[in-house]
């Protein structure tokens, strides 16, 4: 099986044609306003799929960082995350282990591929944290439930994380130090869903993050 850079299209068991309908951008560091340690991940092509990637992070020169692990926000590792065709996805990455601080690329290699019923190119789903009774709530504040509305015509399937951010210095990116799920649920097109939230997702967090999940 071959790793290219996050720059190319990967190469998997699927078979290069296939696959190469995928490629992959990492951003270490972005703008202010947006997520440190995104992965783009670009379908070019003409249906969703579920992928599941092997992430290796490599230094400015390339080489693999064996003692460094990588995890994700939304779970494009462990085949938990819709890319729809024609559509720019992106994950969060967060890297752990003595060389962390070395982390300049990752290399991806897409491990197997599933077809997925989705729309082309879909509008992102909309996430509004509630009370008991409700109402919206206050950002970062406590919340009892997660409200999505899907501005598609077609039905998707949603998941929503919570995500906690470390403090880093002057420089350096800012990464995920907890992601905690609240839930998965289908929308229907024009339609909204509740995720009723439970345990320590409902002291708040610092960021309510939504994606797109494999039909339930």
């Amino acid at each position: 099986m071959t790793n290219f850079g996050c720059s190319l299209a990967a190469q998997g068991k699927s078979g290069p044609t296939r696959v190469n309908q995928l490629a992959f951008a990492f951003h270490r560091i972005n703008p202010s306003g947006y997520m440190d340690q995104t992965l783009d991940i670009v379908n070019k092509g003409p249906s969703a799929v579920i992928p599941t990637l092997e992430i290796t992070a490599v230094d400015r020169t390339g080489a693999a960082l064996p003692g460094v692990t990588v995890s994700t926000a939304y779970g494009s590792d462990q085949a938990k995350m819709v890319v729809p065709a024609r559509e720019i996805s992106i994950d969060v990455l967060a890297f752990t282990g003595g060389d962390a601080a070395s982390v300049a690329d990752v290399r991806v290699t897409v491990r197997g591929m599933a077809d997925a019923a989705f729309p082309v190119a879909p509008q992102e789903v909309e996430a509004q944290a509630v009370d008991g009774a409700g109402r919206p709530t206050t950002k970062f504040g406590p919340f009892d439930a997660v409200v999505l509305t899907n501005p598609n015509h077609g039905k998707v399937s949603a998941g929503v994380v919570c995500i906690f951010w470390e403090q880093p210095p002057d420089g350096q990116p800012q990464q995920a130090r907890a992601v905690i799920p609240v839930g998965v649920t289908t929308v229907e097109g024009d339609g909204s869903a509740t995720i009723r939230a439970s345990g320590e997702t409902r002291n708040g967090c610092d960021s309510l993050k939504v994606y797109f999940s494999p039909p339930i």
